[in-house]
């Protein structure tokens, strides 16, 4: 439709991701993305469901529009399709919500972190008038690093997140005993959100959840 980004005709072709692997092996197919019975307990992060597919082209290049032409209202769209497939699986809602962080200086640059406009339309949408909570400056991304896009091996990923998250110690307790959701727009080996997750889960988080739009 003439005046929108991102129409509902765009939208209906975007791709539905109908088989979610475990997380941690990428092997066995789980219903919603939960780490299957043979990785339990070797990851911090206890599943990842991903609505689309990053190979896409349509899911990458609206993703890459969103991130790098700078339009944050891609959110609404992104956000609102991002909650359909949500409420298609019947994933039991968390405690809250907690949006991958951005380095403060790729913050100033880009203007908005795309992860925290998907969670505030994820909320929305997922619970009208009464939002799930969102946590957003309690885990920091405390080292600027390339893109994991960027990086070519598995050690090179770990190195390049090594020690990138903390969580703020006085919001310890806003963690402890929850169940939270990790949202981000693109997961390409797990490698983010299972570092944000061994962060949450050292501060006593009940289980965490990676939840994206695409991998």
């Amino acid at each position: 439709m003439r005046g929108e980004y991102l129409c509902q005709e765009c939208l209906a072709i975007f791709p539905r991701r109908l088989k979610q692997r475990c997380p941690t092996c990428l092997k066995k197919i789980t219903p919603r993305g939960e780490v299957c019975f043979e990785c339990f307990g070797l990851s911090s992060l206890d599943g990842l469901f991903a609505a689309s597919m990053y190979r896409s082209p349509v899911v990458s290049a609206s993703i890459h529009t969103f991130k790098y032409r700078f339009i944050p209202s891609f959110a609404q769209p992104l956000g609102s399709l991002l909650a359909e497939r949500v409420r298609e699986i019947d994933l039991p809602l968390p405690d809250c919500l907690i949006p991958v962080p951005l380095h403060p200086r790729r913050l100033r640059f880009r203007g908005f972190n795309q992860s925290v406009l998907l969670a505030e339309t994820l909320a929305n949408e997922l619970t009208p008038g009464f939002d799930i909570p969102i946590i957003k400056e309690s885990l920091l991304r405390i080292r600027f690093t390339k893109p994991q896009m960027k990086t070519h091996t598995k050690e090179e990923r770990l190195r390049n997140l090594k020690s990138a998250f903390t969580l703020l110690p006085t919001d310890v307790p806003l963690i402890r005993r929850k169940s939270i959701w990790l949202i981000d727009d693109v997961s390409t080996t797990g490698t983010t959100l299972e570092e944000c997750a061994s962060v949450l889960k050292q501060a006593g988080a009940k289980n965490v959840f990676g939840i994206v739009l695409a991998r």
